[in-house]
């Protein structure tokens, strides 16, 4: 006999995975779009990670990027201290930090009070929320470690790479599929209405 998964190990489950993802290729990043590690000398594991959760300001030790797809897709090490697209990042740093950390608290909240209310057998919605959730930790981690985001996925327009979308990370992936998802998820599937005399009918036959 086999037990599903509950919604809550489902939660933890797509969280963790999803979260290690985002800060495991924000660590590639630094590791092969920047020269941080050979100028700072770190050769095992544990000094790297260490190394990429202390050191600040790395754009300057970027290297070239890295070309995926040449005329639509390449890897570039990008530091974000704003909100998607940069919104934001003019603000001044500390009020700009309290404002994200307030946000991102109250975000994964009202994620979980909602997740709280789906039932057992909801699995769409609870992927989704998943989703959103360990998009929205996995950028938080960064801005506690570092004041900023590290993006580097950058999407643009056939060989232009001035015509581009905003660099991106797989957090805001996250985000982006999930809310897509609950935003198209279908509602609950209505029962047709019987007629007046279904019932007498059916109860006479």
């Amino acid at each position: 006999m086999t037990t599903s998964l509950s919604k809550w190990r489902l939660l933890g489950l797509l969280f963790v995975l999803c979260v290690v993802a985002d800060q495991w290729t924000k660590f590639l990043a630094v590791e092969r779009l920047t020269v941080a590690f050979d100028r700072g000398g770190e050769q095992s594991l544990a000094e790297k990670v260490r190394a990429f959760y202390g050191y600040r300001h790395l754009e300057p030790l970027a290297t070239d990027p890295y070309y995926v797809y040449r005329p639509l897709w390449r890897m570039n090490y990008v530091e974000n201290p704003g909100a998607a697209w940069g919104m934001f990042r003019s603000l001044p740093p500390d009020v700009r930090n309290g404002f994200f950390t307030l946000i991102s608290v109250a975000a994964v909240g009202f994620i979980l009070y909602y997740y709280r209310r789906l039932r057992d057998d909801q699995r769409f919605l609870q992927v989704a929320l998943a989703f959103v959730l360990a998009g929205a930790v996995g950028n938080f981690v960064d801005r506690l470690a570092r004041r900023y985001v590290i993006d580097f996925i950058e999407w643009y327009w056939w060989n232009r790479t001035d015509i581009r979308w905003p660099t991106f990370n797989i957090a805001d992936s996250l985000i982006v599929v999930g809310v897509a998802m609950l935003v198209l998820h279908p509602g609950p599937k209505k029962e047709p209405a019987r007629a007046a005399g279904d019932g007498g009918a059916a109860s006479r036959a």
